[in-house]
């Protein structure tokens, strides 16, 4: 079983290694519209502890998605750690501030009130502690 978990935790790190640097080799070379659907993407498989504002955030992005005709996808189970689902926030964070300031006139009257409502969202999130299960007795054997 620890061989396993080993190796499973492994292969995760090569994977969030692999993700982040092609994001970070993609985001000055990608267009803004690309870049929404990838902070979509990377808010989605993102844990859900972050008090609703990861959600709102991914309302916020879908909508703009919407005016800009854009098709968003990234549905999974799959959630990361802690740690690499607060990179992953700031990194979708990153990469929405980039798009809205290079969106061309048309593109950013339709869409940036809600990229920047989703960067509020997500600063919100990323700014305080994530909510963590409590447990109203301890554990034991």
């Amino acid at each position: 079983m620890y061989m396993k978990l080993t190796s499973r935790l492994f292969y995760l790190q090569i994977l969030a290694v692999t993700v982040a640097l092609s994001f970070a080799a993609r985001v000055y070379a990608e267009p803004p519209r690309q870049e929404l659907v990838h902070a979509y993407v990377l808010l989605k498989h993102a844990n859900h502890n972050y008090e609703g504002h990861r959600a709102r955030a991914l309302e916020h992005i879908e909508a703009a998605g919407k005016a800009l005709d854009l098709k968003l996808e990234g549905d999974t189970d799959n959630h990361e750690h802690q740690l690499q689902s607060d990179q992953m926030m700031a990194e979708a964070r990153h990469m929405l501030f980039h798009a809205r300031e290079s969106f061309e006139r048309h593109d950013r009257d339709r869409a940036a009130t809600h990229v920047d409502r989703a960067i509020e969202e997500i600063d919100r999130a990323i700014g305080k502690e994530p909510v963590r299960q409590r447990f109203t007795e301890p554990y034991r054997r």
